[in-house]
C-alpha cells in the first residue's frame, strides 16, 4: 500500500477542555499521594526514591507526570492479571479497530484503484534518466551552528560569515581549506569536510535537495538545515547503469504509478466533500497530544475539528486515535507547526471518507481475520508483559498481592530509570484500563516530588523537553549530516 491509507499518518486531536482537579483531587490534595490506581497508591516519597538515584533524569513535571503514568498503566495491567492471567476479559477494540479499518480501505482499493503498469523498454529508459534513479553525489561541506534560539543579531551575524565563506569558495578559494578553518562540524579539520558519496534519502532534506541539484564543481548558496548553515560543494556524481538497475527500478515505476492512481482517486473522492479544518482546532490538538488521559465531557467531546459534507472529525473520535499513538509520535504532533497539524487533520478526515466509502462498497472484515487479530495481539501484549516481569505477578512470603503488584511495577520502573529495560508502551490498552479501573494522577503532588528530588541533588538539573508517557534521559546533541557508511574520510 503506498498512499491510500494514512492511518500513521499523524493525528492531533483535541482540547482546551481540560477538566478541573475535581472532588476527588480536592479531597486529596493534602495527602502524601503523588497517584492511584485500583486502590493502590504511589506516594510522594516513593516517587522521590525513585528518581533521586538517577542524576541524569531531570527533576522536571513533565519527568514525574510521565513515571505516575507509566505507575497507574503497569499497576492496572498487573491487577487485571491477577484476576486472569491470559487477559481474555480485557477490551483490545481500541488496538484493533485501526487494523480493521485499514482491511477495509485495502479492499476498496483494489476495487476501485486501476493503475497502467506496463511499460516498454524505452518508457522505462527515459523515465531512468529523467529521474536519475540511484544517482550518488560526493560533497563537501561547511558547517556553521545556529542555536535554536537565536536571537536576530545572532543569526544575521552566524548569515554573514556563511554568505562570506559562500563567495570564497565560488572564488577559487580551496574547499578542504576553508572547511577546516571555518566549518564546525565535529571531525571536518581532519575530513576537509568531507561528505563522501551518498544517496537521496542519507541526509536531511534541505540539504539533499541542495545537493542533488548541484554539479559535480559547483558550490551551493547557503542551505539551512535544523543543524545550522551549510554551504555545499559536489565533487562528483554517479548514475548506475540502466542494465543494473532495470529490474529494481520498473518496481518502483509500477509503485510510482499506483500510487498516482490512489493519489487521482483521492482527489476525486475529497474534492467535493469540502474539507474545512474549523477554528482553534489546531489548538485543541496539541492539547491532547500531550494529555492522552484528558477526560471530555459530552460537549468537548462532539466539538468539530474537521468538517465535510456528510461528516465531521470529532474531539471523542481524535482523542481515541491519539491514545493509540506511542509517546514520540504524540511529542512530534504537539511540536509540529500548526500548517503542518491542519494537514494532519485533514489526512485525518480523508481517512475516515475512505472507510466509510468503503463501508458503502459491502466491504468487512472477515470474523475469522477479526478473532485471529485479536488472538495475536493478546499474545503479543502478554508476552511483552512478561518480559517485562509484570506477569504473572506472585505474592512472596508474607506479602499480600496488593504488595506484590506494588512490588512487581516499583522494580520494573526502576529498571527503565536505570536503563536496563525499554518502557512497555500500552498506547490505547491503557485506556482500556482506565476505563475498567479507577486511575488518576494528582497534579497538585507533582511539583512537590520535583522540589523534594531537587533538593537531594547538588546543581539545578537542565530543562529536556519531555515526551508524554516516557521517562526522558538527556540525548546528545544532533550533529551535522553523517557520512554514510564506506564514506570518505
Amino acid at each position: 500500500m503506498t498512499k491510500l491509507v494514512a492511518f500513521a499518518a499523524l493525528l492531533a486531536g483535541a482540547v482546551s477542555f481540560t477538566a478541573c482537579e475535581g472532588f476527588g483531587q480536592a479531597m486529596t490534595s493534602h495527602t502524601n499521594v503523588l497517584a492511584r490506581a485500583a486502590g493502590h497508591e504511589l506516594t510522594i516519597d516513593q516517587a522521590v526514591n525513585l528518581l533521586k538515584p538517577y542524576d541524569r533524569i531531570p527533576a522536571q513535571t513533565e519527568v514525574v507526570d510521565a513515571l505516575a503514568n507509566l505507575w497507574i498503566d503497569y499497576t492496572l495491567l498487573a491487577t487485571e492479571a491477577l484476576k486472569d492471567s491470559s487477559l481474555a476479559a480485557l477490551d483490545l477494540k481500541p488496538l484493533l479497530v485501526p487494523y480493521f479499518n485499514q482491511q477495509l480501505v485495502f479492499q476498496l482499493r483494489d476495487k476501485v484503484v486501476k493503475a497502467d503498469t506496463v511499460f516498454t523498454e524505452e518508457q522505462l529508459k527515459q523515465l531512468f534518466a529523467e529521474q536519475q534513479a540511484g544517482v550518488e553525489v560526493k560533497a563537501r561541506h561547511v558547517l556553521l551552528r545556529l542555536p535554536a534560539d537565536a536571537t536576530p543579531q545572532q543569526r544575521d551575524s552566524v548569515m554573514k560569515l556563511a554568505i562570506d565563506v559562500r563567495d570564497q569558495a565560488r572564488a577559487g578559494t580551496d574547499f578542504a581549506e576553508l572547511a577546516k578553518k571555518y566549518s564546525q562540524e565535529p571531525g571536518a579539520a581532519e575530513r576537509g569536510g568531507d561528505l563522501g558519496y551518498f544517496a537521496k534519502g542519507q541526509m536531511v532534506g534541505p540539504f539533499e535537495d541542495a545537493a542533488f541539484k548541484l554539479e559535480p564543481g559547483q558550490i551551493s548558496d547557503v542551505v539551512e538545515t535544523p543543524f545550522g548553515l551549510h554551504i555545499i560543494k559536489v565533487e562528483d556524481k554517479k548514475l548506475p547503469k540502466y542494465e543494473d538497475q532495470k529490474d529494481a527500478f520498473r518496481a518502483q515505476a509500477v509503485q510510482q504509478r499506483v500510487a498516482q492512481a490512489e493519489e487521482q482517486y483521492l482527489k476525486q473522492l475529497t474534492d467535493n466533500r469540502k474539507l474545512e479544518v474549523q477554528d482553534g482546532a489546531v489548538e485543541v490538538a496539541k492539547d491532547l497530544a500531550t494529555k492522552p488521559e484528558t477526560k471530555l465531557s459530552r460537549r468537548a467531546g462532539n466539538r468539530a475539528l474537521v468538517k465535510y459534507e456528510g461528516g465531521e472529525v470529532t474531539a471523542k473520535e481524535y482523542l481515541e486515535i491519539m491514545r493509540g499513538r506511542n509517546a514520540p509520535q504524540r511529542t512530534q504532533i504537539a511540536a509540529a507547526a500548526d500548517e503542518d497539524l491542519r494537514e494532519w487533520l485533514r489526512l485525518l478526515a480523508r481517512d475516515e471518507i475512505l472507510v466509510q466509502e468503503a463501508e458503502k462498497e459491502g466491504f468487512k472484515v472477515n470474523p475469522t481475520e477479526q478473532d485471529s487479530l485479536a488472538r495475536e495481539a493478546r499474545n503479543q501484549l502478554l508476552g511483552a508483559a512478561r518480559s517485562a516481569g509484570l506477569l504473572p505477578v506472585k505474592a512472596e512470603q508474607n506479602e499480600s498481592q496488593s504488595q506484590a503488584v506494588e512490588r512487581v511495577v516499583s522494580g520494573f520502573l526502576d529498571k527503565i530509570l536505570k536503563q536496563e529495560a525499554s518502557v512497555l508502551p500500552l498506547n490505547a490498552i491503557a485506556y482500556s484500563l482506565r476505563e475498567k479501573y479507577d486511575g488518576e494522577v494528582f497534579e497538585k503532588a507533582i511539583q512537590e516530588v520535583v522540589t523534594k528530588v531537587q533538593a537531594t541533588r547538588p546543581q539545578a538539573q537542565p530543562t529536556i523537553p519531555t515526551p508524554g508517557g516516557e521517562i526522558p534521559v538527556p540525548q546528545p546533541q544532533p550533529q551535522a549530516p553523517q557520512t554514510p557508511p564506506g564514506g570518505g574520510n
